[in-house]
């Protein structure tokens, strides 16, 4: 696992990216070095033309990731060294909105609190059956403020409310029904699952597929007319893109587009 880092293993292959949270001895738990390595791979990934979908997972066999390190939080020293802390994980999660690279959660075992929220975060969330998702950051008299807000945009009022105020576990299977995961399969088939998926969104348009999660990302929150007229535009921009050119041409020609991301 080639990265640099300690606490996070980054690796590319084939377009894809695939960034580990590496501490299994503690269920892949966010440190405050962790978080701050996990920034420096999604800037990675961003800047990484080559790089064209994402991947991230957790080592060892346990957890996906089991939210924060609680040792030393409530030692955070000034109110705005504590702020600046806390931080570190609504930057990754806004980084990760910002990307055009398509992110993919592989899930397994635990993904609770900030876990859960990192999982949330990614486009798109791939769970082994056996994975637990959960909030339970309620039952330690903490709440799980950071993570509401990808936990919002993926699971409907009622339900998410429910996981925030018991800090109940869920199944792989309940959050699959509730919209948190996209695709649920056995622990076996779980990295193959993954890996092809990897591969199809790298093969298609950088273009296309920036544009979609600018959209998605987007649209969601503004007024129906005006979301259609926004939609409009980055209609347009698709449309002339030169990746769309080489895609329709590629099409009669019955070949393989080369994608150039422009």
């Amino acid at each position: 696992m080639t990265s640099g880092f300690e606490k996070v293993g980054y690796d590319v292959a084939g377009g894809v990216a695939t960034v580990t949270l590496n501490d299994p001895e503690k269920a892949n738990r966010l440190s405050a070095q962790m978080l701050v390595e996990l920034v420096d791979a999604t800037r990675r990934v961003r800047d990484d033309d080559e790089v064209r979908a994402m991947v991230l997972t957790g080592a060892g066999e346990k957890a996906f990731c089991a939210g924060a390190d609680l040792k030393g939080v409530g030692d955070r020293g000034t109110t705005l060294q504590a702020r600046e802390t806390f931080g570190g994980l609504a930057r990754i999660l806004e980084s990760m909105a910002q990307m055009r690279t398509p992110l993919i959660a592989k899930v397994h075992g635990y993904a609770l609190a900030g876990g859960c929220g990192l999982a949330a975060g990614c486009d798109i969330v791939v769970a082994a059956e056996d994975a637990i998702f959960g909030l339970p950051e309620i039952t330690i008299g903490l709440l799980p403020l950071i993570v509401m807000a990808p936990i919002l945009r993926s699971v409907g009022r009622k339900r998410r409310m429910l996981m925030v105020l018991t800090g109940e576990q869920v199944s792989a299977r309940e959050a699959y029904d509730m919209g948190l995961v996209s695709r649920l399969v056995p622990r076996t088939d779980l990295a193959s699952v993954v890996d092809a998926l990897a591969r199809t969104l790298a093969g298609f348009s950088p273009t296309a597929l920036g544009l979609a999660k600018e959209a998605a990302a987007t649209s969601t929150g503004m007024e129906y007319g005006a979301a259609l007229r926004y939609l409009r535009e980055l209609l347009t921009l698709v449309a002339l893109s030169d990746d769309a050119r080489e895609g329709i041409k590629a099409f009669f020609e019955k070949r393989a587009p080369n994608w150039t991301g422009r």
